[in-house]
């Protein structure tokens, strides 16, 4: 009742849904819910927030399969953002594990680009923007009880330092050892999940040839 109660208006709407499904049982539980407010949420940012019209939402792949942005927003942000994703190749891996073929990978990341990236960056900003806010309140009540200042961390300060990052963002559940403890998936290679599959139709059709 809730979710379906969630309105938005401003950013901040935003950020309260996003934290809302930082949790991850919350979102298995609900998750058909969750994906039609995701893509309220989407339609709003894109439309309303960042004046952006020319966009379907939702995305459809060009053979008319929907694109499921709450499950591509998770597992991207499982394997640590955009930029981790790229750079390790698992954008295959991302295809296949919300129910596309491994070749789609390249159009995941481009649905990603477009649609979810930006989004992504303004969360962690204001999430950054309100940790600073109340550093500062601390600070501000600290000096008055003990007659000293001590000089708030800046924005900057703050994205440097270590633990658990606003990658962690979506598993808030875990504690930072399990968050480190996490396996991370190793570099996609395509070509040998192509071989991998030859092989397999290869024995499929000597096993038919054999009963045959």
């Amino acid at each position: 009742m809730i979710v379906k109660a969630m309105e938005f208006h401003e950013f901040a709407d935003c950020k309260a849904f996003l934290d809302l499904i930082d949790d991850r049982e919350f979102v298995f539980k609900y998750k058909h819910t969750l994906e039609s407010k995701f893509e309220e949420m989407v339609k709003w940012f894109m439309i309303d927030y960042m004046g952006i019209t020319t966009r379907p939402i939702p995305p459809f792949t060009p053979n008319k399969r929907k694109i499921d942005l709450l499950s591509l927003y998770i597992l991207v942000a499982r394997d640590g953002g955009y930029r981790e994703v790229t750079t390790e190749n698992l954008w295959p891996a991302i295809a296949k594990d919300i129910g596309f073929g491994y070749e789609d990978g390249d159009y995941m990341r481009v649905i990603y680009a477009m649609y979810l990236d930006i989004l992504e960056y303004y969360y962690k900003f204001k999430t950054v923007q309100g940790k600073v806010h109340d550093k500062e309140m601390v600070f501000e009540e600290e000096g008055s009880s003990n007659g000293c200042h001590r000089r708030p961390k800046s924005a900057n300060d703050i994205q440097q330092e270590p633990a658990a990052s606003a990658q962690f963002a979506l598993f808030a559940g875990n504690d930072e050892d399990d968050w480190n403890q996490m396996k991370k998936r190793k570099r996609f290679n395509f070509n040998h999940a192509r071989w991998a599959v030859e092989e397999a139709n290869r024995s499929v059709m000597e096993q038919a040839r054999k009963h045959n």
